[in-house]
């Protein structure tokens, strides 16, 4: 497929990268520029290359293999629920698995699974409330948090409570840290973390610097540091699930939102992750056989986003 859109005074188009996939999660490159990603039933692949099955994934509801992160030396990091709960593992050179994180309690939703590399060298996976809103604010639960990774020995700490199911980390200039966040049936919402910030769920929800009252289930998200598409430098671009469209969030100086964009709009379906690749093109992964969408042929599709000739 190839289709043609505007934005920011920009023409772009839309241009297949896969097909034929179930419930792509997350999207990464690896030091060569080779993109991969991950489908929820547990297989990780290399575009063009055959799917591995990841060991110990057990897809259920919401949950199975979702995040996925590769870092300058090629390690890829994966977190996954298996039989027993959510971990973080870093796959090693002969195939197996090195656990850094274990006993996320999982559940049939609120799994978040978002993995994202800081530019602290630290890992930052997104944890949720396993249906469970007590969880959110207690201290002695990894659940409802955003957790902060050591990569090499896998010591963690808190570094966000107080969330329901974050679904999108992503950084931007500066370091500046941002989630996108599944509310209670509406009031979903945009932050930006900081070490102890606190979501306030249960107590609250619908508090970010955006927020939706009616939900769009936001999902994946990346912020724009390329020259490709230069109208979009220093933009928040997110995938959205219920929303069924890709969303770009500009900013002013002090960091709030100025201006939303709503592209795509139901022309793809529901959208699961939002990445930017080595090219500087935007990549998003549909997410129509995920149980709640509507396939359509040759879903569920990797699609590249790029300047039209």
């Amino acid at each position: 497929m190839v289709a043609t859109f505007s934005s920011a005074g920009a023409r772009l188009q839309v241009t297949e990268v896969a097909r034929a996939l179930d419930t792509v999660w997350s999207l990464a490159w690896d030091p060569m520029g080779a993109l991969w990603y991950t489908e929820r039933s547990g297989r990780l692949t290399k575009l063009g290359d055959r799917p591995t099955n990841v060991a110990g994934v057990q897809e259920q509801g919401e949950g199975g293999l979702l995040g996925l992160e590769i870092d300058a030396r090629g390690r890829k990091f994966l977190m996954y629920t298996g039989s027993g709960d959510n971990r973080v593992v870093r796959l090693e050179p002969d195939g197996s698995q090195r656990v850094l994180v274990k006993d996320i309690l999982k559940a049939g939703i609120h799994n978040g699974g978002r993995l994202r590399l800081g530019p602290d060298g630290a890992l930052y996976a997104s944890a949720g409330d396993a249906a469970q809103t007590d969880l959110a604010p207690d201290p002695g639960s990894v659940n409802g948090k955003v957790l902060r990774i050591d990569p090499e020995s896998g010591a963690s700490s808190v570094f966000s409570r107080g969330h329901r199911n974050v679904q999108g980390l992503c950084f931007g200039p500066g370091g500046r840290f941002l989630a996108t966040e599944h509310g209670p049936s509406g009031n979903d919402e945009v932050n930006v973390l900081t070490p102890g910030f606190d979501g306030g769920w249960p107590g609250t929800s619908g508090n970010g610097i955006k927020n939706y009252p009616s939900s769009v289930a936001p999902a994946g998200c990346a912020v724009y540091q390329a020259d490709l598409i230069p109208a979009w430098r220093g933009s928040m671009l997110f995938a959205t699930l219920r929303g069924t469209s890709l969303r770009r969030l500009t900013f002013d100086a002090k960091g709030g939102v100025t201006r939303e964009e709503v592209l795509l709009d139901g022309e793809l379906g529901r959208l699961r992750d939002a990445a930017v690749g080595p090219d500087g093109a935007v990549y998003v992964a549909t997410s129509n056989r995920d149980g709640r969408g509507s396939p359509k042929d040759g879903d569920d599709r990797i699609l590249r986003i790029s300047p039209a000739p």
